[in-house]
């Protein structure tokens, strides 16, 4: 535990806290992206923020610091489709096994929600057939991405109030795994999971990718595909007009800096 200590020291001291060059790089990429709004105002309206979590198997939750396995996969549009099954997310269906890639956790949130694409929520308990789903999309994203818990201890949390007020507490923690990131629209790196919260109203939650897109669940199913499904649905321009506005004081990106098992033992 000792030698741990010392590494989680190294890491935090070297570069993960270097925030003067994240910021740099995350304003020269801003700078770069269009308005384009890849959403409708209906989009997840109906997403709620106090549903009850499902039972399931309890997970670990992540604590320290350490860096991710593999790099972001840079893809075209007609090649997202299938990234998942080329790395091994092979069956996106309503019962698909929460353990894929079977050779272990991906290493990597971007690559994560990327290889989840159109993966199905509508038969998780509790997500009123996937229109409910976005808590669950992305815990699903986040462990099959780490090997850990996103929140409530379990693989699939249900609640977005329960996402945002653990990773709230935890970001405040020493030597957390979790840092909260309150100026969103311009602090925003791929990987960052971005949330706005709601009490018992609607809220939602998803992860920015490349280019300040961000992939979360679709509970009205997005430009014609089935409802209750992972889908690159938002900008963070879009995010602000559409899901932000609902609750603007509450909105913030949670930046995971913990480790990554790699496998699911």
């Amino acid at each position: 535990m000792k030698n741990l200590k010392k590494f989680n020291d190294f890491i935090s001291e070297s570069f993960l806290d270097s925030t003067s060059f994240f910021g740099k790089f995350g304003s020269l990429i801003n700078s770069a992206l269009s308005d384009t709004v890849n959403s409708e105002d209906y989009e997840n309206s109906v997403e709620k923020g106090d549903s009850p979590e499902p039972g399931g198997a309890p997970a670990e939750s992540p604590a320290g610091k350490g860096i991710p396995l593999e790099k972001n996969a840079d893809l075209s549009s007609t090649e997202m489709d299938s990234y998942g099954e080329r790395i091994g997310i092979s069956d996106k269906s309503d019962v698909g096994k929460l353990n894929q890639p079977a050779k272990g956790p991906i290493g990597n949130l971007v690559n994560s929600a990327y290889a989840n694409l159109n993966v199905s929520t509508r038969k998780i308990p509790a997500t009123d057939g996937g229109k409910l789903g976005c808590a669950a999309a992305t815990s699903i994203m986040f462990y099959r991405a780490t090997g850990y818990s996103l929140a409530g201890n379990t693989p699939v949390c249900i609640g977005t109030l329960t996402v945002y007020d653990e990773l709230d507490a935890k970001s405040k923690e020493p030597m957390s795994a979790w840092k909260k990131i309150t100026d969103w629209k311009t602090n925003y790196q791929p990987g960052d999971i971005i949330i706005t919260r709601r009490r018992s109203r609607a809220g939602h939650v998803g992860i920015v990718v490349n280019n300040g897109k961000i992939i979360s669940n679709s509970s009205s199913g997005f430009k014609g595909d089935k409802l209750g499904q992972i889908e690159e649905n938002y900008t963070i321009s879009s995010w602000e007009k559409d899901v932000a506005k609902r609750n603007p004081t509450e909105t913030a990106i949670f930046r995971y800096q913990g480790p990554y098992k790699t496998s699911w033992s």
